[in-house]
């Protein structure tokens, strides 16, 4: 069985209301007591709606990590797989070309290497993810440092 001040307590509320209607300054202190009461729902609507976006923008930047690792081939690996396949490709060349001729061989492999050119990657995901996250938090952390080495 239900408690009888459970049951009626609209009632009440509604009587206090109309014995506080009578009073100016019971009639403020309602009134800030209700205004009070709403501001506090709507902030925490938006906290809450805060909080989603927040979700649902690292849900994004993951996918972006994701398919970034998929598709991404001009990282720092593969750009030195790349470059040293390709100087010794060239190095191949020149020294078959002077073994033909009768020349001598005066090139090493390290001539056909070209230190610069994995230097500057044009995917670096986890960077890249990173920027992301802080850009779903409205912060983003700058800050200067030297360019990676491929090796």
């Amino acid at each position: 069985m239900r408690h009888k001040s459970l049951e009626s307590w609209p009632y009440e509320l509604y009587n206090l209301s109309e014995r506080m209607m009578t009073q100016p300054i019971s009639r403020i202190i309602f009134c800030m007591f209700i205004v009070i009461f709403l501001y506090g729902c709507a902030s925490q609507k938006a906290a809450v709606e805060s909080m989603n976006k927040q979700a649902a923008c690292k849900i994004s930047c993951q996918q972006q990590f994701k398919i970034c690792n998929q598709v991404c081939h001009n990282n720092c690996r593969e750009c030195s797989k790349s470059a040293h396949c390709s100087a010794a490709m060239h190095y191949n060349k020149y020294k078959h070309e002077q073994i033909v001729q009768g020349g001598i061989v005066g090139r090493e492999l390290n001539s056909y290497h070209d230190p610069l050119q994995c230097r500057k990657t044009t995917c670096n995901c986890l960077a890249d993810y990173n920027v992301c996250a802080q850009s779903c938090k409205g912060i983003i952390h700058k800050r200067l440092q030297v360019a990676p080495v491929c090796c």
